[in-house]
């Protein structure tokens, strides 16, 4: 598992092409001879931080909407019966990723993290990503044109080259019934082994080990009985408990919070008891530096800000922040209000913009 070093290590060029032609920048080729009509150099490019925005970074691209180039090389040693996926937290807000000049894929949704699968297009030895950033704002775009946020350009998030088994445990959810009184779970798998395959699932006070089989589609489900004895999340207690996932030769694991929260009328409560919120609204601004904050550290202090001023939640405006204040929310006690930028002026009657909106829910 590769992820990107905090220090300076993405080569950029800045160009505002829009549609590169072939030779193109994604190859990342480098003059040989003084006569090869290669009109950019990687090589000798500025470096950058990634995780972060290139508006902070650089004061000639404060104020910068365009394009910029990323590109990093590595090295790669494959593993037997595995699978890669290149994994990106976040980049706002159009994205194009090439790995060894093949373009892998887009992505146009600032704020959600995506990945590519790898499996078969690395090669042994040294590798080559080039990505392509533009944080322009469209009309059909979401959010539109209109913001009342700074528009960090760049990849404001972490990158992980992950890699799995070839068949992998691609996702899972816990929660509580309505009525509080039985957990019901659900875990889908990916690959070649994904059906009728037995899930061993353990939440530490609540399941010791509970096997279940996947169906034809990879998916498995269960519902057991919450103990009686067992915590609810609260601001006041925020009981998480170990989750322990395995299936074939794949594991995960997680720290959850159990808890019901439904409305009364104008109330709102949670674990069946009036709760009053006291919180106030963040934006995923840096507390100690300027620029995007993304890291766990960050999210710690804006949190413990939170909790200092006695708040039992936060509203998270006016997008999806990364999964550290969640996490760390959880940890510390607070209720979390998110969102996504379905925000002022909206294109709605164009089908480029409703696609938008729902990858923001997705």
């Amino acid at each position: 598992k590769w992820r990107s070093n905090p220090a300076p290590y993405a080569s950029v060029s800045l160009s505002n092409l829009s549609t590169p032609h072939a030779p193109g920048w994604w190859h990342a080729h480098e003059r040989t001879q003084p006569e090869q009509r290669i009109e950019y150099s990687f090589g000798d490019a500025q470096q950058i931080n990634v995780p972060g925005d290139w508006n902070s970074q650089d004061e000639r691209l404060f104020f910068y909407e365009g394009t910029v180039w990323y590109q990093r090389e590595f090295h790669f040693t494959p593993k037997q019966q595995a699978r890669t996926f290149l994994y990106f937290g976040a980049v706002n807000r159009h994205a194009d990723v090439w790995l060894n000049g093949e373009h892998l894929g887009s992505h146009h949704v600032g704020f959600t993290p995506f990945c590519f699968e790898t499996s078969g297009k690395l090669a042994e030895g040294e590798n080559s990503i080039v990505v392509r950033v533009d944080n322009r704002r469209r009309a059909e775009d979401v959010p539109a044109n209109r913001t009342d946020w700074w528009n960090y350009g760049g990849i404001t998030r972490e990158v992980a080259l992950l890699e799995t088994p070839t068949t992998f445990i691609r996702s899972w959810e816990l929660k509580l019934d309505e009525g509080g009184t039985r957990v019901l779970g659900s875990v889908q798998l990916d690959g070649p082994k994904a059906r009728s395959t037995s899930v061993r699932v353990e939440i530490e006070g609540v399941v010791d080990a509970l096997d279940v089989e996947s169906d034809t589609n990879g998916r498995a489900t269960f519902e057991v009985p919450w103990p009686v004895d067992a915590s609810l999340w609260s601001p006041e207690s925020p009981t998480l408990y170990n989750v322990a996932l395995t299936a074939i030769d794949d594991a995960a694991s997680d720290r959850v919070g159990f808890r019901t929260i439904r409305t009364r009328g104008k109330a709102i409560l949670l674990n069946d008891e009036e709760v009053f919120l006291r919180g106030i609204c963040l934006h995923e601004e840096a507390p100690d530096r300027p620029g995007r904050a993304w890291s766990e550290n960050d999210a710690r202090t804006l949190l413990g800000w939170a909790k200092e001023l006695g708040c039992n939640y936060v509203r998270l405006a006016h997008y999806t922040h990364n999964e550290h204040m969640l996490r760390v929310a959880d940890e510390l006690g607070l209720m979390v209000w998110a969102e996504i930028p379905v925000y002022w002026v909206l294109d709605f009657e164009n089908p480029i913009t409703q696609g938008y909106a729902k990858a923001h829910l997705s």
